[in-house]
């Protein structure tokens, strides 16, 4: 789901870069010093989670873990994946410089959204399991949708390869759901203090 250097506009580039600096600084602000190890160990999660690769027919997904960062970290999120992005750029090649703003808002703004509608009850109504799968599969879903969204802006050319990128990760929203009702039943019973905040 990375964007490369070289593919987006030029304002969709910047606009996306600034989108992404005053996440980052709301990260910042809401930083704080018992939550720095924290927000450290999500970033290696996400750094790491992309390495794990799912063959599917022609192509390749990779986890990303969204979800269960974003729940655990909240608003610090921007901070934290913004990190593993710039690793993952400088060190492996994956996504760019250029496009780090739009892959920061791909990535996080979605996990952002998740840990607000599950703070706020959103998805309460579901049964746990379900509740847990919904967790992970949603900010896949939209991190998928804010993907296609930002190609599209950037060209038109790009509206067909969203429409493939999209079905393509079809697959692991499903796997992400999967995965996340472990974690979360793993944390409860080796962590709860963890998911306090977000009353699960």
């Amino acid at each position: 789901m990375h964007i490369s250097d070289g593919i987006l506009s030029s304002e969709v580039a910047i606009t996306t870069a600034v989108i992404g600096a005053g996440l980052v600084l709301y990260s910042l602000k809401n930083l704080k010093n018992k939550n720095i190890a924290l927000v450290s160990a999500m970033s290696a999660i996400f750094f790491i989670a992309s390495f794990i690769h799912i063959p599917l027919g022609p192509v390749q997904i990779h986890l990303v873990l969204i979800g269960i960062i974003g729940i655990l970290i909240g608003p610090c999120v921007f901070l934290s994946i913004l990190i593993a992005l710039l690793f993952q750029a400088t060190l492996l090649g994956y996504g760019g410089i250029t496009s780090l703003g739009a892959n920061l808002v791909i990535m996080s703004l979605p996990a952002y959204i998740t840990y607000i509608f599950v703070k706020k009850g959103f998805f309460n109504l579901l049964e746990e399991k379900i509740k847990y799968f919904v967790i992970g599969f949603f900010p896949v879903l939209l991190a998928t949708l804010f993907l296609a969204i930002v190609l599209a802006l950037s060209k038109e050319e790009y509206l067909y390869a969203s429409l493939t990128i999209f079905l393509a990760n079809v697959p692991a929203m499903a796997i992400e759901g999967l995965i996340t009702i472990f974690l979360i039943n793993y944390l409860k019973k080796s962590t709860p203090e963890l998911l306090e905040e977000v009353n699960l």
